[in-house]
């Protein structure tokens, strides 16, 4: 039975409202002689489009990645973790210190999508994902299968690199040069996604947004995947020292 007065599309008229609303305060609060700060920018895409849709076992916050052997990360733009697994050891005001089994995904914010921008967010995850996440890293065996987080690219100015201008071009540039990110999107232009099946794969902003959309629905649902992922490898291993083994001194903590 049909609902009166009320639109089939309800919620993807929301959502598209949602993104409009983002690239409005940020056209507003750019005039052509300053333009925000990437904290700035961080803040409005958590406050206003990211924490929409996130579901109450993530949180986001701001800051570095530890691992079992203190190993750090680079700062982090945006940390998504996952509260049923660790809590950050530290988290004042959004920046804090986050132990790397509970941090599911990472975002990297950029001014401007240009080559460079790509290429340091992408040396930035393969830091993450071969330092920190590095099998070596953990005191327990079997490492190496612990699901390593999803790291994205996130950018509001500009028209993107012209590598990436068409998709047959852009899919072989993004082939050749990055393999540790799995999304890029410039708000309002495009995103690239690598699927699993298919490699990367473009979508450009036809109408209402459908880029970020895009971006934000595949990331959140590979986020929860990923979670399940790790939650279901920490079930299947006997009990282990999770909290312990950061908090304890560790020479002490292996001894006892």
């Amino acid at each position: 039975m049909k609902s009166q007065g009320k639109p089939k599309d309800l919620v993807k008229r929301y959502s598209s409202a949602i993104v409009e609303a983002l690239v409005s305060k940020v056209r507003a609060s750019s005039p052509l002689d300053h333009r925000l700060t990437k904290g700035e920018l961080r803040e409005l895409f958590v406050t206003n489009v990211l924490a929409s849709f996130l579901t109450r076992q993530f949180d986001v916050g701001t800051g570095i990645i530890i691992n079992q052997k203190e190993d750090q990360s680079r700062q982090t733009d945006i940390v998504i973790y996952d509260n049923r697994i660790l809590p950050p050891f530290i988290k004042e005001q959004h920046v804090g210190v986050y132990p790397a089994e509970s941090v599911v995904g990472v975002i990297e914010v950029k001014s401007i999508l240009d080559k460079k921008a790509i290429l340091d967010s992408e040396n930035s995850a393969k830091i993450l994902h071969d330092s920190i996440y590095n099998p070596s890293s953990s005191f327990y065996r079997d490492y190496d299968k612990y699901p390593k987080p999803l790291c994205a690219t996130v950018s509001f100015y500009g028209v993107g690199p012209k590598e990436l201008a068409g998709s047959g071009n852009g899919k072989r540039w993004l082939e050749r040069n990055v393999h540790y990110n799995f999304a890029l999107c410039l708000i309002g232009k495009f995103s690239w996604i690598r699927l699993a099946n298919k490699g990367w794969v473009k979508s450009a902003n036809v109408t209402n947004y459908e880029e970020t959309k895009r971006f934000i629905a595949v990331f959140v649902d590979n986020l929860r995947t990923l979670s399940e992922l790790r939650l279901k490898y920490m079930a299947q291993l006997a009990h282990k020292d999770w909290i312990g083994i950061y908090i304890r001194d560790q020479k002490l903590f292996r001894n006892t």
